[in-house]
């Protein structure tokens, strides 16, 4: 059905490809002479008339898909055109992740399944695999601690390995070369109705700050796992005003129709210590206008001591646009080369202050907090 709507939108603009004729003497003679008082060059908006009163080329205005179809009915149609062959089998019917790789983009399809949206998932199966020794522990702790965060570990591994490029197919170039004029309706409709899934922070701010499309405010449904490096938390911390993370709060500020927005924040560079200063860098993401669900998925509330300053959670009892989803405490880790150690979380309080620490089932190991040296 998608296939055949696509094939009618085109032949609204190349109707001579169905019968192509050789022009005789006569008609390339019509075609080539001028009216009296033309124009050097004809005018884009105006088809050039022979003697007779037939036109000499064909206009994208005398389509009679832009001319009868109101811009309502032509979104319907590119919306059908977008269905595919898969959208009934993964969770996020429309879901394309959007990375730059080797100086160009690419979109692939979201390939996650109900399943993954237990942020547990994963740690789950570890148990499993940790009771029956049956599996690859090592291979459950690489999607553990994968940048794509818990619920896309299927779509980075897809593109890593070789894969069935038809998931992945769409019909967004040939839709978009059929005619200038109807490119940037077909662009719009291509932000309208997909959701635009990004987990590298890379491809994010260049999407969106270092060069923007002008089509960017038709987005209406947006996922960031944003699994960053403790020196891009920094200016959180030490009140820094340059920041490439509030960059990105400004751009997506700027999108006034978002009806779905999910942000997922995590840092990788502190092994299995996850803690982010969540006050300052959420503070912008309350003056983003989101119409229907906003998500902020974050680190377990864990009380992991540190000396930095303003590292301080969310205050729960805060009224905010968003609602906070956080991450299960993590209990496997691979703290040495080939092996993967199941953990717990121990706290010790002294007076009205408590703290976490890491406690090994199988010896008495400490595992040193990162939190506690300097890295300024």
């Amino acid at each position: 059905m998608a296939v055949g709507l696509q094939s009618r939108v085109k032949s609204f603009f190349r109707p001579s490809l169905a019968k192509k004729r050789r022009p005789s003497n006569a008609s390339l003679e019509c075609e080539h002479k001028k009216p009296k008082k033309a124009p050097t060059s004809p005018s884009p908006s105006t088809p050039t008339v022979c003697d007779d009163g037939s036109v000499g080329f064909d206009m994208q205005s005398a389509s009679p898909f832009l001319r009868h179809l109101p811009i309502e009915i032509r979104r319907m149609i590119y919306s059908l055109v977008w269905i595919g062959p898969y959208d009934h089998k993964y969770h996020t019917v429309r879901g394309r992740h959007i990375h730059f790789q080797n100086g160009h983009w690419v979109n692939t399809r979201c390939v996650m399944y109900e399943d993954d949206e237990d942020l547990d998932l994963l740690q789950k199966n570890m148990d499993v695999v940790r009771r029956s020794g049956n599996g690859d522990l090592l291979m459950w702790q690489r999607r553990l601690a994968s940048t794509w965060g818990s619920r896309h570990w299927r779509c980075e591994e897809r593109i890593q390995h070789v894969r069935q490029k038809s998931v992945d197919r769409t019909s967004f170039m040939s839709m978009m070369l059929v005619c200038k004029r109807m490119f940037p309706e077909v662009v719009e409709s291509i932000f309208e109705s997909h959701q635009f899934l990004f987990n590298d922070f890379f491809s994010a701010h260049r999407f969106f700050v270092y060069n923007p499309s002008p089509h960017i405010s038709s987005i209406r449904h947006l996922d960031l796992s944003l699994n960053l490096p403790f020196h891009e938390y920094t200016p959180f911390i030490s009140d820094g005003t340059k920041s490439r993370v509030r960059e990105l709060w400004d751009a997506l500020g700027s999108i006034t129709c978002l009806h779905s927005l999910r942000i997922s924040l995590d840092i990788y560079d502190r092994g299995a210590w996850r803690k982010i200063p969540e006050r300052g860098i959420t503070e912008q993401l309350k003056d983003i206008k989101v119409l229907r669900d906003f998500t902020l998925e974050l680190p377990p509330s864990l009380h992991i001591k540190t000396h930095y300053p303003n590292m301080q959670n969310l205050d729960v009892q805060e009224e905010t646009p968003f609602r906070v989803v956080r991450r299960p405490p993590l209990r496997y880790w691979q703290f040495d080369p080939g092996e993967v150690e199941r953990f717990t979380w121990d706290s010790h309080t002294k007076g009205q202050q408590s703290h976490c620490f890491i406690t090994l089932g199988r010896e008495a190991r400490s595992i040193p907090n990162p939190y506690l040296l300097d890295f300024f």
